[in-house]
């Protein structure tokens, strides 16, 4: 079994992706029991390896590759930090958090917008670590509704009033996404509004917060409001810049 799981690994640096997927999978039915193999191979993986290897961890559920998901943090690749972040959240790895507040400050230093993926990932590891606090004003929680892979999310018939309460709380709306809810077959689309802001970080907070409220509600009242509908929303506080 150890020859065929170090054949499966290798193939994660596949050339071809399909390859590394059917790797990918084939890892994950294995089991745990690929983890020490795999855990010892990942920081040696291309980009593309990595990315699978962070699946079959995350798909896996074991704490073990903790230390394999820290280092990959310092990627060269933007979407493996970002995958190596959110699975070191979903993994509950609690001694990542100083690693995750580091690769946080490097990403504002590098001046990206705070609505780059990287950087929403790596601020949701921190919330599901414990170690950074999401501002959701008492309002806007009573109108969230309830949908098992969208937490929280709100009816968009309602977004124009929760961006209303969170910009009346100083958090700055960085945008929102759109989902489509069929019953018993869960959330679809994951569309953006159609209009876009970008956040100058140079300005005054209080200037953030009042343009991004503007923005967004230029963008709720463009969205559609049918029963069917549910919006997430991506806000910051004045420390998470």
């Amino acid at each position: 079994m150890e020859s065929v799981i170090a054949q499966r690994v290798g193939e994660l640096d596949a050339d071809s992706s399909e390859v590394a997927e059917d790797a990918q999978h084939a890892l994950t039915a294995m089991g745990p029991q690929v983890l020490d193999q795999l855990i010892a191979a990942a920081p040696g993986l291309g980009p593309f390896g990595q990315l699978c290897a962070i699946e079959v961890f995350s798909a896996l559920g074991d704490p073990r590759p903790g230390d394999a998901l820290v280092g990959m943090l310092s990627s060269d690749n933007t979407v493996v930090r970002q995958w190596a972040a959110e699975a070191l959240g979903e993994l509950g790895i609690q001694h990542a958090v100083p690693d995750l507040r580091q690769a946080y400050e490097s990403f504002r230093r590098g001046g990206e917008t705070p609505d780059h993926s990287e950087g929403v990932a790596l601020r949701w590891a921190l919330t599901a670590l414990g170690e950074r606090t999401v501002v959701l004003p008492l309002r806007a929680s009573a109108l969230r509704c309830h949908v098992a892979q969208l937490d929280p999310a709100w009816p968009t018939a309602h977004l124009a009033e929760v961006i209303e309460d969170l910009a009346a709380h100083d958090q700055a709306v960085l945008y929102f996404q759109v989902w489509q809810i069929k019953d018993g077959k869960g959330a679809f689309g994951g569309q953006g509004p159609g209009i876009d802001w970008d956040v100058d970080r140079q300005k005054p907070w209080p200037q953030i917060v009042s343009e991004c409220r503007d923005w967004a509600l230029l963008a709720a009242d463009a969205t559609d409001k049918a029963l069917h509908l549910v919006a997430t929303i991506c806000w910051i506080d004045a420390a998470d810049l």
